[in-house]
């Protein structure tokens, strides 16, 4: 189960899957590769995320859709799933600063399968670790975003790991959290990578209480006097599903998604990336068919109802798991930030 599980918590009214994860989605794998050197202005706290679908996303692209709640980031592959509704390769998470040598791990990545490729679009999400990390020289290489690729299982590893080594949310330590949701005969999962908001607008999944390692209101802010801890930061969300959905409906799910941030707190903040993807592992579009015969789940049906709230549950919870299961990390010149704790 995830942090926010383990922690004797649950958001929402629809029951989680097994693992409490994306990869209660059949055939989801998540693998990390976590880079932490040096200290002083010199201090790495940073990596690279991935997620794989089941199968070979470049013959059999997955219907996949996206929205973009605040565009101030820089994101990459998402205008070609906005327009054809599909996803050809795995998905990257990782800094601002590495999101083309994690590209280029996706193309090496997609050749070493497929050498007669002439068009790959790779897609990469960030975001900003520089309050934690020495962003600027650029640590992540090529190899990193493949060891991550390679070691993908399906026991997902939460907290301080991978893309989520040098993130803060809501001036608290954060990294990677995780969910998911059954409804029906289908599964929806939620892998999160929240680093955005400032300690007053954080909303904790419990009436009253918390506890931390220090205030966040005491931890230095980083990005120059009168900016609050947190300010502008970013929102990465990734959807999985086995339910059949159109890229329209995956689309519509991923803003459904962003309630749920919406409910932890999230501001979509004027320097804010966020960024939500969905795909589905069950509809495909083989490359080169004329056409297909899939399954449809109506748009006005009561189970598509249900898989909006779901996204939106899974969110909310995949959020809070991030904090939940960040550890104390001491980064460039010295930062510490608090770790967020339920009291009790």
């Amino acid at each position: 189960m995830n942090a926010l599980r383990k922690a004797g918590l649950s958001v929402g009214k629809i029951p989680p899957g097994p693992r409490g994860s994306i990869a209660d989605v059949p055939g989801i794998r998540v693998g990390h590769c976590t880079l932490i050197s040096g200290s002083g202005e010199n201090a790495v706290r940073t990596g690279v995320t991935a997620i794989l679908p089941p199968g070979d996303p470049y013959t059999e692209p997955l219907s996949a859709g996206v929205f973009v709640l605040h565009g101030h980031g820089k994101a990459l592959g998402l205008w070609q799933i906005q327009d054809v509704g599909e996803l050809e390769t795995p998905i990257l998470l990782t800094n601002t600063l590495a999101v083309f040598a994690c590209a280029e791990a996706l193309l090496t990545w997609t050749l070493q399968r497929h050498p007669e490729a002439r068009s790959i679009n790779p897609v990469v999400l960030e975001c900003n670790d520089g309050r934690l990390s020495a962003i600027e020289l650029r640590p992540v290489r090529e190899e990193h975003a493949l060891s991550a690729l390679e070691g993908a299982k399906e026991e997902v590893e939460e907290g301080c790991v991978g893309a989520g080594t040098g993130m803060i949310a809501f001036g608290y330590k954060s990294g990677i959290g995780t969910a998911s949701r059954v409804v029906g005969s289908f599964t929806l999962g939620v892998l999160a990578l929240p680093n955005m908001g400032r300690p007053e607008d954080f909303r904790p999944p419990f009436p009253r209480g918390e506890k931390a390692s220090n205030s966040p209101r005491s931890f230095t802010p980083f990005g120059g006097e009168g900016r609050g801890e947190g300010e502008g930061g970013s929102l990465i969300v990734v959807l999985a599903t086995d339910a059949p959905l159109l890229p329209s409906q995956l689309s519509r799910l991923c803003r459904r998604a962003a309630l749920g941030a919406a409910r932890t707190g999230a501001p979509a903040d004027t320097g804010s990336g966020d960024f939500f993807l969905a795909f589905s592992t069950t509809l495909r579009f083989p490359r080169g068919a004329e056409k297909i015969a899939v399954e449809i789940i109506p748009d006005r049906s009561r189970l598509m109802g249900e898989l909006y709230r779901a996204a939106a549950e899974a969110t909310e919870e995949a959020i809070y798991s991030a904090l939940l299961s960040a550890s104390p990390i001491e980064g460039r010149d010295g930062r510490i930030p608090p770790v967020f704790r339920p009291a009790g």
